[in-house]
Parts: structure tokens; sequence; C-alpha cells
């Protein structure tokens, strides 16, 4: 489904409003596995622009206008209220959106995200990767997902169906989207605003985000915090049913109250 903005969405299911943003070279096929076994929810799932069939936006991607041109789907739909789940990238624009609609916002949960800005090295790095894009995406696309997975020999049919839904975002879009993380700011505020309506989810093995020093900053704002063992970045593929098992119980007492 699409709307009269630029960005493209789908509504799956009835029931509390809940807003699904999937991260950097991915789409909607992220949440495949685990909407159907969401319990009493409305999912939004909107792709962030050029990935799936969301064009890029007129000006240069940044994290702020990024999470603008997702609230505009998210008011075209006139939901009063509702609760947003980011996957990495994913995440980062939910903590923007939370400061253009803190009032609507009832829990912000991130799966394998945090509110940091990227340190010098960081930065640095995603500056070279943006020039190999440029030189060779699928170099690029070959070397970065695979490296996400903890275990890569047991989810190798996931990696290549990860890189072929990669493969559809244009050199243009990964470059953006890479610079607008690059100079993104710290949220760190946000997960003190939202207290304990601010829920993390984090793989053991992350290469991408320290899960000790995550939790001790979950610990310092009272925010809610569950180690998945054994995975790296993607628990959508690695571990779906603990997941789905975290988000069902972030979300299902929400919804039974918004009723």
């Amino acid at each position: 489904m699409s709307s009269s903005t630029s960005l493209h969405y789908r509504i799956v299911g009835d029931g509390y409003p809940v807003v699904f943003l999937h991260g950097f070279l991915e789409t909607n096929h992220i949440w495949e596995n685990i909407l159907p076994h969401m319990k009493d929810i409305q999912a939004i799932c909107i792709e962030l622009p050029g990935h799936g069939k969301s064009p890029l936006l007129a000006e240069e991607l940044s994290l702020s206008n990024i999470a603008q041109a997702v609230y505009t789907v998210i008011k075209n739909l006139n939901l009063p209220r509702f609760s947003m789940v980011g996957h990495s990238m994913g995440g980062y624009t939910a903590l923007n959106l939370y400061e253009l609609a803190s009032e609507k916002i009832d829990h912000l949960i991130l799966l394998h995200s945090h509110p940091w800005a990227d340190p010098k090295e960081k930065k640095n790095n995603r500056t070279r990767a943006a020039r190999v894009v440029e030189y060779d995406k699928m170099l690029f696309l070959n070397e970065a997902i695979p490296y996400l997975y903890h275990k890569q020999e047991a989810f190798t049919k996931e990696i290549q169906h990860a890189i072929k839904i990669a493969q559809t975002i244009s050199e243009e879009a990964i470059i953006q989207s890479l610079l607008a993380m690059r100079d993104r700011e710290d949220k760190v505020n946000v997960l003190e605003m939202m207290g304990k309506n601010l829920h993390i989810i984090q793989g053991e093995y992350d290469v991408l985000i320290d899960a000790s020093i995550m939790q001790a900053e979950a610990r310092i704002h009272h925010n809610t915090f569950d180690l998945i063992k054994d995975i790296g970045h993607n628990g959508y593929d690695e571990a779906p049913e603990q997941v789905i098992c975290l988000l069902n119980r972030c979300l299902q007492p929400i919804g039974e109250n918004a009723i």
C-alpha cells in the first residue's frame, strides 16, 4: 500500500498501531517472519527513503528529514497514539521521530540499535564505505552483510537473500544513507526522557554495538534491556522466535491499555 506521500508503506493486522522501521540495506521484507505472530496490533511498515519501493527525498538524506518523511505518513494515517519498533537505522529514525511527536508515542523499541552519534573512527569508516559503493556496490554488499551475522555458516540462505534485497537499492541511496548515519546527532536524551517506556533488544555478539555498554546505558535511564544470546545484529533472521516473544511482551500490555 502506498500513500500520497513519497514513502511506501503497508499495513498488516488490526488493533493497536505500531510503526515498524527496517534498517540500512533492508526493506519491509525483514518483518515477514515476525508479523504473522504479533498479537493484537496493527503493524504499519514504512520503507525508508531509497529502500524498497520508497524513492529518495528531493534533498540529501539526513536522519532529521528521514524522520520527518516517516512522520508525514503517520500524520496522514491519523494515528492519535502509537508505538515504534526500529531495527538499526530504523531505530536511529525512531529516536529522531520521537522529538517530533513525543506526545503521541507510547513506547519505542530499539532492535539492534543505539542512541549514540558516530565517533570519529566510525565516521571515517562510513566515508570510506561510501567511496567503495561508488566504485563497486557488490563488493560492499558482499562484505558488509555477512558481517552482521554471528554464525554466518548457519545463515547462508538468509545472507544471500539479504544481499539480493540490498542489490535493488541504488548506489545513490546507499551512499546518502551512509552519510546521513555518519552525520547523525546523539539521541541519548530520548532514552532519558522515555525511561521505562523505551525497550532495547540486543544481540550478544552484535559487531556494531557493544552489548555491555548498551546495557549500562539502559540502566542509567531506567530503560528495559533484553539480551538475546549467541546472535549478532539481525535477530529477525538469527532468533526470530525470541524477537517475536520480546516484541509481544513489550507491546501487548500497551495495546490492552489502549482499548
